[in-house]
């Protein structure tokens, strides 16, 4: 049996469409506990007084900015947890409160790279100093030359 060019390309289009469907379904997944961030997104932890305290908005205003670089931040309020992501896991939410209840008082924002290793401990939260702190380490350097 011989198989023409329209077979072969419909086959190549299914393997296509398959590809991508396992794709957006790995990259959908739940993320259960912080160590599945690691090597897709660097972290910004927040120790907030409450959710009032300014910490959330500043976050969500710099989206643009926190996009690019592939940050995802969560923020205790005290009340709960806050996220730029659509949901948070009870082991998330878990992982993040008792790794904020480990810093001491004065440390109340963690940047963590994609690595997973804690880049800077921080009394308040500083967002140019942070984006700077960043942008200087190797693996954004590399991203921003690629175009990534």
């Amino acid at each position: 049996m011989r198989y023409g060019g329209s077979d072969l390309r419909n086959g190549q289009r299914f393997c296509a469409t398959l590809f991508l469907l396992v794709s957006l379904t790995a990259y959908g997944a739940e993320m259960n506990n912080l160590g599945d961030y690691q090597w897709k997104n660097r972290l910004i932890l927040v120790q907030a007084a409450s959710e009032t305290e300014g910490a959330v908005q500043t976050l969500s205003d710099a989206h643009v900015a926190i996009n690019d670089r592939e940050i995802i931040w969560f923020v205790n309020t005290g009340e709960g947890l806050v996220s730029n992501q659509a949901t948070v896991s009870g082991g998330v939410e878990h992982d993040v409160s008792e790794l904020l209840a480990k810093v001491s008082p004065e440390e109340r924002v963690l940047l963590i790279g994609k690595d997973g290793g804690i880049k800077s401990r921080e009394p308040s939260l500083d967002l140019d100093a942070i984006f700077r702190r960043i942008d200087a380490m190797p693996m954004r350097v590399r991203e921003m030359r690629s175009g990534d």
